[in-house]
């Protein structure tokens, strides 16, 4: 019996049950994106949203565009999701946050479908704050230099 269930735990290690996946570069996606399109992937970048906009980008390939990132409602309900959604400044902001979800390119994505690429979280965790609220756009430029995907010092 010892040995079964051993056995059974070392199939669930090398399985890969409980690992925390690896995120992959933002900037991968959009320099690729028909090798993610309709993939599930792991990415950590920076989130500027409010109203009418969602947008998904690292500073790095801004010359490649922009995501739209979709949250859906349920994300918000209950459980870590939640909990890091709580964590991000109401109304709008700029935060870097990692997210799992569905890649999507080859369309035209969110409001007034003014993106070339969507990701659809299924789940959002480690957020952290560069920006509360919108502004002064100096203001905006500076954090992002500073604390977004691909400044100088990311959160």
């Amino acid at each position: 019996m010892k040995l079964r269930l051993g056995l059974a735990a070392t199939v669930l290690i090398l399985s890969g049950f409980g690992r925390a996946e690896t995120p992959t570069p933002f900037c991968e996606l959009l320099r690729n994106p028909e090798k993610y399109n309709g993939k599930e992937v792991t990415v950590r970048a920076t989130w500027r949203y409010g109203f009418e906009w969602s947008q998904f980008y690292c500073l790095d390939c801004l010359d490649k565009g922009r995501a739209w990132l979709q949250v859906p409602s349920d994300l918000e309900e209950d459980g870590p999701s939640a909990k890091a959604l709580r964590g991000i400044p109401k109304g709008a902001g700029i935060v870097n946050i990692t997210v799992q979800g569905v890649f999507m390119s080859g369309g035209h994505f969110g409001h007034l479908n003014g993106y070339p690429y969507q990701l659809v979280a299924r789940k959002v965790s480690s957020v952290a704050i560069v920006l509360k609220g919108m502004g002064d756009i100096a203001k905006e430029t500076e954090a992002e230099k500073r604390w977004a995907c691909g400044g100088i010092n990311p959160k």
